[in-house]
């Protein structure tokens, strides 16, 4: 039995990512559970959901439960009690303008908590930032980037494999658009650059392979999107020839530092790997004739 939503991650209302997180874990079922029903993927997929999102609601209840904590501090620094009188109220008030060194204390301890208070309203990173470890991904070996600011607070975008696709502005064919777009329905996306143009028949032998079509976009390229601001240049972590496997759900599935002859048996092993193995049964011509990631991929 599969569940998502509040039914699985309940916790007081601190934070409000209580709807973000069910949405997301509704998102993450939803193209799994898709895949399945058509026959493009083996049952085994439903079962990286848990491994996938469990650790993601636990971070979200956990953050929820320690502001609720924390609120206590901005009652305790302003001098609040339990059934205290309205006059007792106001008098301890007063107590945040007296000069002196009991005053000091009294505002210091205002500021301290109204810096937790930053906690329950900005933290993107638990929002955002979160990255699957384990699940529907292949890692490519690197280690997990390590956060350069507050991991709760800050989102950090990356591309490592289990992360949320980072957001860049992107223009072409007369409009902009955000790399976020660039993932449609149940497709996934290869998104590549300049020396990557070989990813588009790579592709498409995935696309035969496995059932699933695979969009392919080029950033960069005389007749692709245009990185106008050279953000996605900072943001892919890569050559510009590489290329990045998202998931319809919007997360890094696999990568690929740069574009090389085994271009196409890497993606078609990658797929493979990612949708359980469900078309391994499918004949698919390599030029040794053996199974993906063992040679070379044939013209034909």
């Amino acid at each position: 039995m599969l569940a998502i939503g509040d039914a699985v991650h309940r916790h007081p209302p601190t934070n409000g990512l209580g709807l973000n997180t069910s949405i997301a874990d509704a998102f993450d079922l939803a193209w799994k559970l898709a895949m399945v029903l058509r026959g493009q993927a083996g049952k085994a997929l439903l079962d990286t959901y848990s491994s996938e999102r469990q650790p993601v609601g636990r971070q979200v209840v956990d953050r929820a439960m320690q502001s609720a904590g924390e609120m206590t501090a901005v009652k305790e620094a302003l001098g609040f009690v339990p059934d205290q009188s309205e006059a007792d109220g106001w008098a301890a008030l007063d107590g945040l303008y007296e000069p002196g060194a009991a005053g000091d204390r009294r505002r210091a301890a205002v500021r301290e908590a109204l810096a937790l208070m930053n906690y329950q309203f900005n933290a993107h990173g638990v929002d955002l930032g979160y990255r699957y470890r384990a699940g529907a991904i292949v890692p490519d070996g690197t280690p997990e980037p390590v956060p350069v600011r507050d991991p709760q607070l800050y989102y950090e975008p990356t591309t490592w494999p289990g992360a949320h696709l980072p957001h860049c502005w992107l223009d072409g064919q007369g409009r902009r658009i955000s790399t976020l777009d660039l993932v449609t329905g149940t497709h996934f996306s290869l998104i590549t650059g300049i020396g990557g143009e070989g990813w588009t028949a790579a592709a498409r032998r995935a696309t035969e392979l496995t059932g699933v079509p695979v969009d392919v976009h080029h950033i960069g390229t005389r007749d692709g999107l245009h990185d106008c601001y050279g953000d996605w240049a900072e943001l892919r972590e890569m050559h510009s020839s590489g290329a990045v496997l998202v998931r319809p759900d919007r997360h890094i599935a696999w990568r690929a530092e740069q574009y090389s002859s085994g271009a196409a048996a890497g993606l078609c092993e990658a797929m493979q790997q990612l949708l359980v193995n469900v078309h391994t049964s499918r004949k698919y011509r390599y030029s040794d004739g053996v199974t993906p990631g063992r040679g070379q991929p044939s013209d034909g």
